[in-house]
């Protein structure tokens, strides 16, 4: 019986001494966190540990394999969209989105650079650049312009422009412009100018918008990229799940800044290169037993503002790492004084949000168009009893993806739909609005985004999704 009583001393005093908060140095009383590096919470929840993620150098090398499998898929998308020249151009500070993802991902700080793409008939594709100082690894992709060098090793961009141009008469000229998103508007209004300048105005009757290409390009995952980025997702899931628990948060002490800062600081401290892709923010919805009253939703909440027991608390966050991006939300409540579970209303609003889920992730096909898959969608979602709200969008090299958005909100088809590709990556991103009892019939909206990849039979998560509330004591 002593040995028993010591053993669960111990074992309490171990609990207690788990792991600290943003703001204090003091361990949670409600956090265990193991030796396998997860971390146990006070009502079971199990965090997961953080994956293994690659260093710079090891992303650099991998995303160079990559780019050799993706470039040779690059002819048959540019014979389909009609392009028989490619061009995408730097300038200096300057970076067109699409650079990192068709050469390697390094530092490119010229007055203006070339990275050019020809259908060269049965020569395959050709491949030109005019980059001063390429590397070993660096001339696998690309072969200089034809044109000599300096005595500084520059050469002369509008010679060997003119010269392939002129070798290969391209009857379209594809450029990074006239999009309707920004990946596909990297051409600024100096380097058209060159190029008219440089070519001619014969010439310029042959550029075309490149962003058909684009598109296709950025929205074809190859099959081995699959586990790494599924380890992005694991990594924004944990980090998620510590931010909305007692690891970080102390109920009437942490502010949303503090939190905020929080994730910077630990996406700095993964060692890998990785940054947010935007502002990581939250949204407190909150009934005040005294009054009431309902807050209403507002995104986001003011930075200053100190989570208190009863909030129900929305986080949107994401990051970049091998160059993609997550986008996540998950939901969580602050236990009120008394309470040991969420309110039953709130479990109803969480599994209408699953719900809304469900249908989205299941009408979905490959070859759908967006306008076809939410109309399958919002069909499977007549004669529910609260409002759902589908917004969703691809997800890859960016957060906010190329590719079809699945959008509730604008049911009109367009001319130019896109399709939903096999293997694609998507931001099932949603939210669900229920009536909630306990809160005299006030509305809570229940937002939800988790990453997932399309297969014959629909969307898979990358992540299992959360379809239980992430409680906070």
């Amino acid at each position: 019986m002593k040995i028993r009583r010591i053993v669960s001393i111990l074992a309490v005093l171990f609990w207690g001494l788990s792991c600290s908060g943003p703001n204090q140095d003091s361990r949670s009383p409600y956090v265990l966190e193991r030796p396998d590096g997860t971390i146990e919470l006070f009502d079971g929840r199990v965090i997961p540990a953080m994956p293994e993620l690659l260093g710079v150098r090891a992303q650099y090398d991998l995303r160079n394999h990559w780019l050799e499998k993706k470039h040779e898929m690059l002819l048959p998308m540019m014979r389909r969209h009609g392009i028989a020249m490619w061009l995408v151009i730097n300038e200096e500070f300057h970076d067109d989105p699409v650079t990192e993802y068709v050469a390697p991902d390094r530092c490119y700080v010229g007055r203006r650079e070339f990275h050019i793409f020809i259908d060269a008939g049965s020569e395959g594709l050709k491949r030109f650049s005019d980059l001063r100082r390429p590397t070993a690894d660096y001339k696998v992709f690309f072969e200089p312009m034809p044109s000599p060098r300096n005595s500084r090793g520059f050469q002369d961009t509008a010679a060997g422009l003119k010269v392939i141009y002129e070798t290969y008469d391209p009857k379209t000229i594809g450029l990074n412009m006239g999009g309707r998103r920004g990946q596909a508007n990297g051409l600024t209004v100096n380097s058209y100018r060159f190029l008219v300048e440089t070519l001619g105005k014969a010439a310029e009757k042959r550029f075309v918008s490149a962003e058909p290409l684009i598109e296709e390009y950025f929205d074809t995952r190859l099959p081995e990229e699959w586990e790494h980025y599924q380890r992005l997702v694991l990594a924004t899931d944990v980090l998620a799940q510590r931010a909305l628990s007692n690891v970080v948060l102390t109920p009437g002490e942490t502010t949303a800044n503090d939190v905020k800062w929080w994730w910077y600081q630990q996406i700095a401290s993964l060692g890998t290169g990785s940054k947010p892709w935007f502002t990581i923010h939250f949204a407190i919805q909150h009934y005040d037993e005294q009054t009431g009253e309902a807050t209403p939703w507002k995104d986001p909440c003011p930075d200053a503002a100190v989570f208190q027991p009863g909030d129900v608390i929305h986080m949107d966050c994401g990051f970049n790492y091998l160059g993609f991006a997550s986008d996540w939300q998950k939901v969580a409540y602050i236990l009120r004084e008394g309470e040991e579970d969420a309110p039953e209303g709130l479990k109803v609003a969480l599994k209408n949000a699953n719900l809304t889920q469900e249908a989205l992730c299941t009408a979905c096909r490959p070859g759908m168009t967006g306008y076809e898959a939410a109309t399958a969608a919002v069909k499977k979602l007549e004669g529910v009893d609260f409002m759902p709200d589908i917004y969703s969008h691809p997800i890859g090299y960016q957060g906010h993806g190329m590719g079809p958005s699945i959008n509730a909100r604008q049911m009109t088809p367009r001319a130019d739909e896109l399709i939903l590709r096999l293997g694609g990556y998507r931001s099932i991103e949603l939210a669900a609005t229920t009536n909630i009892p306990e809160w005299g019939g006030a509305p809570l909206r229940v937002p939800m985004e988790d990453d997932a990849y399309l297969t014959e039979d629909g969307y898979q998560w990358f992540r299992p999704h959360q379809t239980s509330w992430y409680l906070i004591r």
